[in-house]
């Protein structure tokens, strides 16, 4: 009897101290999920106190780096990042442009035999150099690992080869470089600050023009041409070949600015820019004269010689009273972009103006 009663009384401490050790147990559980979620609660904080740091979560950043757009060139459409960090220039016009639009390139090639734009050369420090537009490294664009590849379809038989390389857009060829500039902010999404540069420009150009009709340059026909070691090409305004664009269409459409009467010199323009014979130029016997060179001029000392040296030369009144200006080719012609325009309304009111 008193056996039974210890057994009972025996069993009931037992089975207090089971109870009581589980509920010992789902406590220690449910305080380490509380400490779980408290911590699940300042992890999302400091992520939203990041985002708002940053303005750009992890996530985000994730999902800007996969986000891809399809935009239509002249091979068809190309999927290409939504916002590219990696863009290799197979042209050298692209330098200006993304500058322009405040991006910088991460590869770009140049002009044949030279470094990259002396115009430019702050805004593309560390820019990886990829050769001559004819003469690209290959090997140096696949090192770059490039996520777009701007090109025009001057590299049309390349386009396969490039394209194993990495996303490749490429353009027709534009005898407007603005509208080309305009091409290429469309691509990537900037066309609206590409429209503002555009407009901007060319009330900086209006304002120039203004300048000089109040100035004693107001009259003066200004001849605008390149040198070469073969030939002097003559430019003419657009009206010419209404479909393209140069700097020196800046001057005399936008800025209105007076060339010479080519026609009555019996200089027959077809396009933009044409070939004509030294023995012609007195016929334009222009005020002032805008010779563009390739390089410096002991880059061209051969074809300057010979110039300066010809007496049709010495005659021509620009000449005479010491109004010719030697212009960068790179910033005047090869330029194709607003940053090189702006600089050539820059130096063509300190050569008329004096400012």
């Amino acid at each position: 009897m008193n056996t039974d009663i210890r057994n009972k009384r025996g069993f009931k401490p037992n089975l207090k101290a089971g109870i009581i050790l589980m509920l010992l147990l789902i406590l220690v559980a449910g305080c380490s999920k509380a400490e779980q979620t408290s911590s699940g609660e300042s992890t999302s904080t400091a992520s939203e106190s990041t985002e708002s740091t940053n303005g750009t979560s992890s996530s985000d950043s994730e999902a800007n780096n996969t986000e891809t757009r399809t935009v239509e060139g002249i091979k068809g459409p190309v999927d290409i990042p939504a916002e590219p960090k990696r863009i290799a220039g197979l042209t050298y016009a692209y330098a200006d442009h993304l500058v322009a639009l405040g991006m910088k390139p991460y590869a770009m090639v140049t002009q044949v035999g030279q470094e990259m734009p002396a115009y430019l050369k702050d805004k593309l420090e560390g820019v990886v150099p990829l050769g001559s537009v004819n003469e690209f490294n290959k090997e140096a664009l696949l090192d770059t690992e490039p996520d777009l590849i701007l090109s025009n379809e001057v590299l049309v038989d390349e386009y396969d080869a490039i394209s194993a390389i990495g996303p490749v857009y490429m353009s027709s060829y534009f005898s407007n470089s603005l509208e080309w500039f305009k091409d290429t902010a469309k691509v990537l999404g900037k066309e609206k600050e590409a429209d503002e540069i555009v407009d901007q420009l060319y009330q900086k150009a209006t304002d120039l023009g203004t300048k000089v009709a109040a100035s004693d340059a107001a009259d003066d026909t200004i001849l605008i041409f390149r040198l070469t070691d073969k030939q002097i090409q003559v430019f003419a305004p657009s009206d010419k070949s209404p479909d393209a664009f140069y700097s020196p269409n800046l001057l005399y459409d936008i800025a209105g600015l007076h060339a010479p009467d080519l026609a009555k010199a019996g200089i027959v323009m077809n396009e933009v820019i044409e070939n004509v014979s030294l023995e012609l130029l007195p016929e334009l016997n222009p005020d002032r004269i805008f010779m563009i060179i390739s390089g410096s001029e002991a880059d061209n000392e051969q074809a300057l010689t010979k110039l300066r040296d010809n007496a049709v030369w010495k005659g021509l009144k620009a000449v005479k009273s010491d109004q010719v200006y030697m212009v960068d080719n790179t910033v005047w012609v090869a330029g194709f972009g607003p940053i090189a325009y702006g600089q050539v309304l820059d130096e063509v009111e300190q050569a008329l103006l004096g400012n």
